[in-house]
């Protein structure tokens, strides 16, 4: 039995079977090419590209029907990165002056970009390393033909370790079947926690080292509410958990239960209970839960969920749709936070 402390991204309490899923280290060994080879190799980036477009482009719209556009739309910056002529010139140019493959070419570009974004002092900007990881294996894998681990076909309730989960990952999983997450690394504003709320997926990130501390078949209990793991829990932990589970889902459903009900103290005054949002679409879920208005609109997620400085127009555009879905409930828009502990 192993009690790991990590950071909770997501609430809820889960008891399942672990899948473990193996941390990906591409290695991509220098090769030279022949001169007359650098046409296709250049070729080959493209289609990879090309291939990667298509898929982020369904993936994008899957989670933005599922879970909002905004969601959706964090898919964006690894769509701009792919399109980024500047990026995949310096790919193109590592190829052509080095006579690599397109996959060491692109290694190395990647490997530069990781390194800035990892020593941005700004934890939110930092964070977007998981991003570039991101667009660098997807490209890698069609290049070099490997896929990604299939969590696609799933039979029973599972959850998910590992040591870290893309955020293209958790849109993709099987929310059937995966109940909930746990990984080495990971912070509270990272697209992939973004997600993982979203979805509501119990989860929890930042153990260090929770996959050397589990096995396929283990049994796992997921408090996404405190941030705890238990590896192989004892009989009294899982019986003190699944009545935490329950009382989580029954007070999720108490709750639902007294959405209409007029918050009034019992001396009678009254108290408007309103919500904290990040993205528009959040609203809808706020209301079904019987919110009164948004007391809290976290304005440096429009930075967060794409790839380019927000507009005044887009501000206007998000602030527009949150008071077109409130339907005259109050709002409070909080002015930017990016960068703050």
């Amino acid at each position: 039995m192993e009690i790991k402390k990590g950071i909770s991204v997501s609430p809820g309490v889960v008891i399942s079977t672990a899948i473990v899923l193996d941390a990906e280290d591409l290695v991509i060994p220098k090769r030279h090419i022949e001169a007359d080879q650098v046409a296709g190799e250049v070729a080959r980036l493209h289609t990879a590209i090309e291939s990667s477009t298509a898929d982020l482009t369904g993936l994008r719209e899957s989670v933005s029907t599922q879970h909002g556009k905004e969601i959706g739309a964090i898919f964006d910056v690894h769509l701009g990165l792919l399109r980024d002529k500047s990026l995949i010139n310096q790919v193109i140019n590592e190829i052509k002056t080095q006579q690599s493959t397109a996959e060491y070419g692109l290694s190395v570009v990647m490997r530069k970009y990781r390194s800035k974004f990892q020593n941005m002092s700004d934890r939110y900007l930092s964070e977007r390393v998981k991003d570039i990881d991101d667009i660098e294996k997807r490209l890698l894998r069609v290049l070099i033909g490997q896929k990604r681990e299939d969590l696609g076909h799933l039979t029973q309730a599972v959850v998910v370790i590992a040591h870290d989960l893309l955020p293209s990952q958790t849109a993709a999983l099987d929310r059937k079947h995966v109940v909930g997450f746990a990984t080495d690394v990971g912070g509270r504003t990272s697209h992939t926690a973004i997600v993982a709320r979203a979805m509501g997926i119990p989860a929890v990130v930042g153990l260090g080292n929770i996959t050397a501390e589990v096995s396929g078949g283990d049994t796992v209990i997921i408090d996404g509410t405190r941030g705890v793991v238990i590896v192989n829990p004892n009989a009294e932990q899982i019986a003190e958990y699944a009545e935490a589970e329950e009382k989580f889902k029954a007070g999720e459903e108490k709750l639902r239960e007294l959405r209409d009900e007029p918050g009034i103290t019992q001396d009678g005054h009254a108290v408007s209970l309103q919500a904290n949002i990040e993205f528009p679409s959040d609203v809808d879920e706020a209301i079904r839960r019987g919110a009164q208005g948004i007391g809290l609109y976290r304005t440096e997620f429009l930075y967060l969920a794409g790839d380019k400085e927000p507009t005044e127009e887009d501000h206007y555009q998000s602030y527009a749709d949150t008071l077109r879905r409130l339907g005259g409930q109050p709002l409070v828009i909080r002015t930017l936070d990016l960068g703050g502990r």
